[in-house]
């Protein structure tokens, strides 16, 4: 196929994949330098769009439309995750949406670990199905190969600029991993690809597409100068973010929303002196665009075969079984975790059964529970086992089980009924659990018990790494999937009365761990009644904190009027439930530290800031004063943000800090 433009003729980009694991090389005829668009979206598990309380986002139909509406050259790169995570891939497994890059069409994919939530023989069947290239930098075979024998690496070369893109994923712990598949070390794998692909190549920028998160992947640019642009997966459901580096304009993470939310556009040129210069735009993805007519019609066609499969009722819920928009069952007790747990233990007669927080990825509603409601909630299909195991085996567990939850790892258990535990998140890591019950007795340690859990648990995963020598009761080859047995629970029950029943106490906040640079200044503030969680478990010390909200905690910490605390500070007037900027933060502080010393900070030095300039000048004495003083910390990039707002934990740390002068 030919693409006429005056006065050259360019062909089309064809892939050519190199055997074991080299790299592909693709070639156009150009007589001129020129521009070239690099546009890649990630987390492909539904085709149709998603509908939630962010609005319309994603869909493959319109991925097409936007993709078809940036013309002249481009790269079409899919960063990862179409099969496994969600009710969509557990059914399909991945192939729905292969077919449809296959009709965008796209480049080149970068494997997620979802990728593999049902096996490596299904994923070495959606490669097989895909017109487009899998790359791997980092993902070696049973037999030392790359995985499934593809490139390492892909070079384009268009409009007289050779771009290399290499692969690397990570979190295959938290799939369905075996012996065909091994997850090699990230910055390793890319000096070494990075080096052959320099050597084989010279190619004139070097991307990599990665699964892992932002602050791995400023790791990953520091270890590999070469690397100039990293697409990396979503860090949000509802927003993009750009992260240039090293504030060059030259270095850049992308990440796109969840859920194919946006797109990231790259656009490259090369100046005759051979200099590229990089400039991107975020293309959102949401009910704007048109829908591409033929694949919204394929999408329409999986949609409708799901329905027909699932709309069938199987129970009566009496409330709705809430999976948690902050993730709660990743680090508290929820009534669809204990569901899940007695649905194990039921039918296996175990002692105890646990569920990994992790595994379950949606919530229903009161009514009706369908056979669509139960894939919702378990849609990867782990087989649970039984094993016989020691108190001591069931202690660690739970020790990892709390060891990230401030990170809402997925390995958090929630455990059946005539179980409980308690954990602090004061104590270090190791050192959290205690209070532990099985059958309403305190854990014996040295007793036998048994236990139902899921096979990817059992064999290592999520670092459940002590259950080597268990005995196996019931194994992978014999048992049921967690799905089966939440469907035959519900059943059997008829009637679904699930709540929470204190089954998991949480001593602290599950996101402040006692080594969080703000741990003290919270602990300290809430173990005085001054500032609370913003739930029973949480703290959210990223969130904003509002003007009203200091005010508060101000006068429970001074034992003064609100009104007077927000007169003297200089808040007077303003919107109290607005966010409160790092400006008014520092007025806060001025006043709370003039209050305790009866010192006037009047510094007429420049603030130690970079963006010193920025800080409004009524302001600047303040600032510079206090981080003479040491009160004043900046931002990542000796940044102090002024119009930034102030976090939760930034308002704890000042003012605790400034209360304990």
């Amino acid at each position: 196929m030919k693409k006429k433009i005056i006065p050259v003729i360019l062909f089309s980009s064809i892939l050519l994949a190199m055997p074991q694991g080299s790299g592909g090389t693709v070639n156009a005829e150009t007589l001129t330098a020129g521009n070239v668009s690099f546009l890649y979206f990630n987390d492909g598990h539904e085709i149709n769009p998603v509908v939630d309380k962010l609005g319309t986002r994603g869909g493959v139909a319109r991925i097409k439309t936007l993709i078809d509406s940036v013309k002249g050259d481009k790269i079409i790169a899919f960063g990862g995750d179409l099969g496994g995570g969600t009710l969509f891939g557990g059914v399909f497994k991945g192939f729905p949406m292969v077919e449809a890059f296959n009709r965008i069409p796209i480049d080149l994919a970068n494997f997620g670990q979802h990728d593999f939530d049902a096996g490596t023989a299904n994923t070495l069947e959606l490669v097989k199905a895909s017109k487009f290239a899998w790359v791997s930098s980092n993902l070696i075979g049973k037999d030392g190969k790359p995985f499934g024998n593809v490139p390492q690496y892909q070079v384009y070369e268009k409009q007289g600029i050779r771009i290399g893109v290499i692969s690397l994923t990570t979190a295959m712990e938290t799939t369905t991993q075996d012996e065909n598949v091994q997850q090699s070390d990230v910055i390793e794998s890319a000096k070494a690809t990075v080096e052959k692909l320099k050597q084989e190549q010279n190619p004139d920028l070097i991307i990599a597409l990665t699964q892992e998160s932002v602050q791995d992947d400023k790791l990953l640019l520091l270890a590999v100068p070469d690397i100039r642009v990293i697409f990396t997966e979503e860090e949000a459901e509802e927003k993009s973010f750009v992260y240039d580096f090293d504030g060059s304009g030259k270095r850049y993470i992308f990440s796109p929303q969840g859920n194919m939310g946006s797109m990231i556009r790259l656009n490259i040129s090369k100046a005759a002196d051979g200099q590229l210069t990089l400039t991107n735009e975020i293309l959102k993805v949401d009910e704007a665009v048109k829908e591409d007519d033929q694949l919204a019609g394929l999408a329409k066609e999986y949609q409708s075969k799901l329905d027909q499969e699932l709309s069938k009722t199987i129970a009566i819920s009496e409330s709705d079984l809430i999976y948690g928009d902050n993730h709660e069952s990743r680090f508290q007790e929820t009534a669809i975790g204990n569901l899940i747990a007695d649905a194990y233990r039921d039918y296996y007669k175990t002692d105890i059964a646990v569920a990994n927080g992790g595994g379950i990825r949606a919530s229903s509603t009161k009514g009706n529970f369908t056979l669509k409601d139960a894939k919702s909630i378990l849609p990867f299909g782990n087989k649970i086992v039984v094993a016989e195991v020691t108190g001591d085996m069931v202690a660690a567990a739970l020790e990892t089980s709390v060891s990230a939850v401030d990170k809402l790892a997925g390995g958090f258990l929630q455990v059946s009924s005539g179980t409980s535990y308690t954990y602090d998140m004061t104590k270090p890591i190791g050192q959290r659990i205690e209070k532990v019950t099985i059958n309403g007795q305190p854990l014996n340690k040295q007793q036998n018990y048994k236990l139902a859990l899921s096979n990817y648990m059992y064999t290592g995963g999520d670092k459940y790494t002590m259950f080597g020598n268990a005995k196996t009761v019931v194994g992978a080859n014999e048992a049921l999937t967690d799905v089966e047995l939440l469907v035959a629970y519900a059943k059997k029950s008829g009637t679904i009365r699930a709540k929470a029943e204190g089954r998991i106490n949480v001593k602290g906040f599950a996101d402040i761990p006692s080594d969080y640079w703000a741990a003290q200044d919270i602990y300290q503030l809430s173990n005085k009644g001054i500032i609370g969680g913003v739930d029973n478990a949480r703290y959210a010390p990223n969130q904003s904190v509002t003007r009203g909200e200091v005010i508060d905690f101000l006068a429970k910490a001074l034992v003064l009027d609100q009104k007077a605390v927000e007169k003297a500070v200089g808040l007077k007037g303003l919107e109290p439930k607005s966010p409160l900027t790092r400006e008014e933060m520092v007025l806060v502080m001025k006043w709370i530290y003039e209050t305790k010393t009866g010192k006037q900070l009047v510094s007429t030095e420049v603030s130690p800031f970079s963006d010193d300039a920025q800080i409004a000048i009524g302001v600047k004495a303040a600032v510079s004063s206090l981080a003479k003083e040491g009160l004043l910390n900046g931002r990542p990039g000796n940044l102090f943000a002024p119009k930034d707002t102030a976090t939760r934990a930034e308002i704890a740390h000042v003012i605790w800090s400034l209360l304990s002068l």
